[in-house]
């Protein structure tokens, strides 16, 4: 049987198997009248060669497994991961990370990779990505052939040195921020989008029921933070992304199934609540807080 790297993978020489090859070497060298029962002499040593050996095997596979995605773990999947110019994120987990490396259920490989790359930077909070491969200018207002990145937080040089590593020459970049940095002796001008933050209100008519074991509905508060957690943070809507009545009711009702959303109105601050949708700018994201969030409940 073959041990080692074979074509299906790596195949471990285990100590049983490695004992019996002693073995069997012995008995053609010395014939097969030797001892080399257990507590012998030869067993002994015989015991010794094997787990040394075993120990060695182990370790040939521990650093074959380390070369892999798939199977490393810990600062080797970091080491990994530079092959790829990735970072982990603050907190991310080996299996969240692995995906990342592998993309695994991803389409788009370079657009999430610059996208993991940005969300490993420090003081970076949240990003989207967004790509015109088109020979037009899009909806949004991006030229053809240009990557666009929206951004919050993070230092600006550091940014543009990431999306300089991802955005070859020859693909623009867009956005209403200019970054000037230096990259490899060259001077570079890197456009992203550093979306401003405007505040809306929101006011919901929803109906509460118990949920089938009979547990009462979430209060009006409960809901307004669990809505106001869904619109925040590193999930958040993106940018240009305006505030709609299913945005809503998708936000409250896949996080409490027992409520229903019959109604909603929002605004941008200072204005009074009214219909939906709301737009917001490609340059603009929303920002939501509780105070801000009127559900009536019925």
């Amino acid at each position: 049987m073959a041990y080692g790297v074979i074509p299906s993978g790596f195949e471990l020489k285990r100590l049983p198997e490695i004992l019996a090859d002693i073995e069997a070497d012995n008995v053609a060298t010395f014939g097969p009248g030797v001892i080399q029962t257990a507590a012998s002499p030869l067993g002994e040593l015989n015991g010794l060669h094997s787990d040394l050996a075993a120990a060695l095997w182990e370790l040939a596979l521990s650093v074959y497994q380390s070369l892999d995605p798939d199977q490393a773990e810990g600062v080797r999947l970091d080491q990994v991961a530079k092959l790829r110019l990735l970072t982990r994120a603050p907190g991310e987990a080996d299996i969240d990370f692995r995906q990342a490396i592998t993309n695994a259920g991803r389409a788009r490989i370079d657009m999430n990779d610059l996208s993991q790359a940005l969300s490993a930077l420090a003081g970076v909070t949240w990003v989207q990505t967004f790509v015109n491969e088109t020979d037009t200018t899009d909806v949004d207002g991006i030229p053809r052939q240009h990557v666009a990145v929206a951004i919050i937080g993070g230092d600006d040089d550091e940014i543009a040195k990431t999306i300089r590593a991802y955005v070859v020459p020859g693909i623009g970049t867009y956005g209403n921020s200019t970054i000037e940095t230096t990259i490899e002796g060259f001077c570079r001008s890197i456009k992203v989008i550093r979306p401003a933050e405007i505040a809306v209100e929101i006011e919901a008519d929803v109906l509460a029921r118990p949920d089938r074991n009979g547990c009462p509905p979430p209060s009006a508060l409960a809901i307004a933070s669990g809505l106001a957690d869904a619109l925040t943070g590193a999930g958040r809507p993106r940018n240009g992304q305006a505030v709609t009545e299913y945005l809503i009711r998708q936000a409250i009702e896949s996080r409490y199934p027992n409520i229903e959303v019959n109604e909603v109105r929002a605004s941008i601050v200072p204005t009074s609540p009214g219909a939906v949708p709301v737009a917001i700018g490609f340059f603009q994201i929303m920002a939501v807080s509780v105070d801000r969030i009127t559900i009536a409940v019925a």
